[in-house]
């Protein structure tokens, strides 16, 4: 069977308008990408079962132990050159250690099924919660 042979007519119009609708979407991507750049300083926000257990600043590089009655095992958080991780978790898929590290505002880093996450986000975002200590003690 021969392939249909299909001229495209492109004018002088076409180009013009794909042209000026790329200009356009180049420059929307970059005045978003600038309109939502923050000064703020940010913050790792860690949670359990919706409930914000901690937050730190993701400035300061260290390592956080969180052990809660939910967990398989306990969960060791790193924050290292401004990216967080979790360095060592118990769960049958390991979705949290194959991620490594992000630096990513807003996007959430689940761990289940420990009911566990944590979100980078600016420090005005919530108050600060009391000093982490763990459930079981």
């Amino acid at each position: 069977m021969k392939a249909r042979k299909v001229k495209l007519n492109k004018t002088l119009f076409d180009t013009i308008i794909f042209s000026l609708i790329l200009v356009l979407t180049s420059a929307t991507t970059l005045i978003l990408k600038r309109a939502f750049v923050t000064d703020e300083a940010l913050y790792v926000y860690v949670y359990v079962t919706d409930r914000l257990i901690d937050k730190q600043p993701l400035a300061v590089d260290n390592t956080f132990v969180y052990n809660e009655p939910e967990f398989l095992a306990p969960i060791i958080l790193e924050i290292l050159d401004k990216k967080v991780r979790v360095e060592k978790e118990e769960s049958p898929l390991n979705l949290c250690s194959i991620k490594g590290f992000t630096d990513k505002v807003g996007d959430p880093v689940l761990c289940l099924p420990n009911s566990f996450y944590f979100v980078i986000m600016g420090f005005s975002y919530k108050e600060a919660p009391a000093p982490y200590v763990p459930s079981g003690e």
